[in-house]
């Protein structure tokens, strides 16, 4: 997920915190709870709380990002199984269309894998321009079918609950300022399920969308 006010508003996918029973985060190496406060299943969208003031914030683009624009997406692909370290990757806008002709999304040829979910997806401004949200043909042997929630759909839902969002920024920032942006302002959501729980999203096949793990069935116990 990712700040997008100093009171702790968070944005990620509905499906990441779809059947929580608890999320938390990190932040200044204290564990933070992140309430629910609103949901877009359609769109994919949720907005969370935590109640804390994040040392840096983004500011959603104005406009939809363009055919052929230069994105970086952020976040922490496979979970922490690889380092805790956030990662990113770089591509550009491929499509003004998701899967299916969903006009609500764009597609990217930057590397989108599970545990991206929920994350930013931001211009050299470090706007955010979408919301990771999905790939598709992995399995099949298709590369580079990721798709993005458009920012003209994430204002609209912010806008509707009320969160006050900062101006977008105007002018390209450095790299070392953008790196700085997006280690402040992207964090890595826990979701906390029961043993229970995590078997059934299991047999439902959902564990892709959710970047869980079937060696998680060991860890059943800590979360009874």
């Amino acid at each position: 997920g990712f700040f997008v006010s100093k009171k702790g508003h968070i944005i990620t996918n509905y499906h990441v915190i779809e059947g929580c029973d608890l999320n938390k985060l990190n932040f200044n190496g204290k564990e933070y709870q992140a309430n629910t406060l609103a949901v877009d299943q359609i769109n994919d969208l949720a907005i969370l709380k935590a109640n804390l003031i994040p040392k840096k914030v983004y500011a959603i683009e104005s406009q939809d990002a363009e055919l052929l624009e230069d994105i970086i997406i952020a976040g922490y692909p496979l979970g922490q199984k690889v380092s805790s370290a956030i990662k990113t990757s770089k591509g550009s806008i491929t499509a003004l269309a998701g899967f299916g002709n969903n006009f609500s999304e764009f597609q990217t040829d930057a590397a989108l894998n599970q545990g991206n979910s929920g994350g930013p997806i931001m211009n050299q401004k470090g706007n955010v321009v979408g919301v990771a949200v999905a790939n598709y043909g992995k399995k099949e042997g298709v590369e580079s079918f990721n798709f993005g929630i458009k920012s003209s759909v994430l204002r609209i839902f912010l806008n509707t609950n009320e969160i006050k969002l900062f101006p977008s920024n105007k002018k390209e920032m450095k790299k070392k300022d953008l790196g700085k942006l997006i280690t402040d302002a992207t964090i890595y959501l826990d979701c906390l399920m029961t043993g229970k729980q995590i078997k059934e999203i299991l047999a439902q096949e959902k564990v892709s969308q959710k970047a869980m793990y079937s060696e998680l069935l060991k860890w059943k116990n800590f979360f009874l």
